[in-house]
């Protein structure tokens, strides 16, 4: 006689189940798994205890890969787009006519965007980085209204503005009208084009969320879907092709219930730095002005402090819950020590939390319902010296009932 014996094995997650995620909720919950798919408003997941849906009003972050730093990509095309997106996207193969921009990208593969939507553009040179050309522009203090300005640089490596109406770009040259005439120039020459201001339409719809790739790009989207290896997005004046997955770092949500306190402005700011030696508040930047980096990871979003500074924000009871990542800033080093406390109408919200460069980020998400103002406040540690003391608070949200 045959005795035939069936072994029931734990299922295995394999590559076809969508691609390794670290999942958020809004609620603060985290964990691992695969993303299989988002059709209309639910994202599908695959985790150790079995499949998964969650509506996407209730997703924070699915985090596939780490993303880049664009702005400092050396030799690399980016399109910045106007505020409140405030977003930036590498690209290749650029053109302008009739309204639009249109070009490739590893995140949207072949895409189109109004005009409308760009608020600048930087064009480096190869041993140049965006962020170079973007200092450039600053640093001229351009006016912000009808005209559009190119930022050429002549023989001598002279940085020149010129104002006009940018008519188009195609095949290596920009058509441009200066002064009432037309005029072309090889775009090998334009450093950056600063747009003219145009006023955001009221009827346009409120975005879903941010598209993030892995080298550094990001992409405000009204709609997504992935399904297989491709993710497609959709949003005001954006038509574009789906993309390779893989290009992904990680789809960002909570626009609609989440404000990032780096969005508004604070009612108070009080610097004391010890010996009279303070840094400045930062605004999605850590307090040293670089990029917001803690535990490895570079995030775009946040508040950087650093000893002794408190600052506060008028919330008027309209929001249910503060959440952030906190901790010392690589900008640091590892000499920082440092104390954060976040106060609601002068209250503690939670027990004061001693940061240090050893002891690596936390997690922090409090009740704030009903209060009228949020002051958080970084004091100097038990050690008494603010050295290194450079405390972000990556991603700082308020959640909305």
């Amino acid at each position: 006689m045959t005795v035939c014996l069936a072994v029931l094995a734990a299922p295995v997650l394999a590559p076809a189940d969508g691609p390794a995620a670290e999942v958020t909720t809004i609620a603060g919950e985290h964990f691992t798994g695969r993303l299989v798919a988002i059709k209309g408003a639910t994202a599908e997941l695959i985790t150790p205890a079995g499949p998964r849906k969650l509506p996407l009003r209730d997703l924070w972050r699915v985090r596939l890969a780490e993303a880049g730093e664009p702005m400092a990509s050396v030799g690399a095309v980016v399109v910045a787009l106007s505020a409140p997106e405030g977003a930036v996207l590498c690209v290749e193969d650029m053109s302008i006519a009739d309204g639009r921009l249109r070009a490739r990208s590893r995140l949207l593969g072949r895409f189109s965007l109004e005009l409308s939507r760009v608020s600048a553009v930087y064009l480096p040179r190869k041993d140049q980085s965006p962020e170079d050309c973007r200092k450039a522009l600053d640093r001229l203090e351009l006016p912000a209204g009808r005209r559009d300005y190119l930022l050429a640089e002549d023989d001598k490596g002279k940085w020149v503005p010129i104002p006009g109406v940018l008519r188009g770009i195609s095949g290596g040259k920009v058509a441009f009208e200066f002064a009432g005439q037309g005029r072309t120039m090889d775009l090998a020459a334009v450093r950056a084009i600063q747009l003219a201001h145009v006023a955001t339409p009221a009827s346009r719809p409120a975005n879903l969320g941010r598209l993030v790739g892995r080298d550094g790009s990001v992409v405000p989207f009204a709609g997504i879907t992935v399904s297989g290896s491709r993710v497609a997005v959709t949003g005001p004046g954006l038509e574009a092709s789906s993309a390779d997955l893989s290009a992904v770092a990680e789809i960002a949500f909570g626009a609609g219930r989440c404000v990032y306190l780096s969005e508004l402005d604070p009612g108070k700011v009080v610097r004391t730095g010890l010996f009279d030696v303070t840094f400045p508040l930062g605004i999605d930047r850590s307090s040293a002005g670089g990029p917001i980096r803690l535990g490895g990871r570079t995030y775009g979003r946040g508040l950087g402090l650093h000893s002794r500074c408190e600052v506060s924000y008028q919330l008027d009871g309209k929001f249910a819950a503060f959440a952030a990542l906190a901790g010392i800033d690589e900008a640091g080093g590892n000499r920082g020590n440092a104390t954060l406390k976040v106060l609601g109408d002068g209250r503690e919200l939670l027990k004061p939390l001693n940061l240090t460069a050893a002891a690596g980020p936390v997690a922090v998400r409090c009740n704030v319902a009903g209060i009228k103002t949020l002051t958080i406040l970084v004091d100097f540690g038990p050690d008494g010296v603010d050295v290194g003391d450079h405390v972000s608070l990556a991603e700082a949200r308020l959640i909305k009932p």
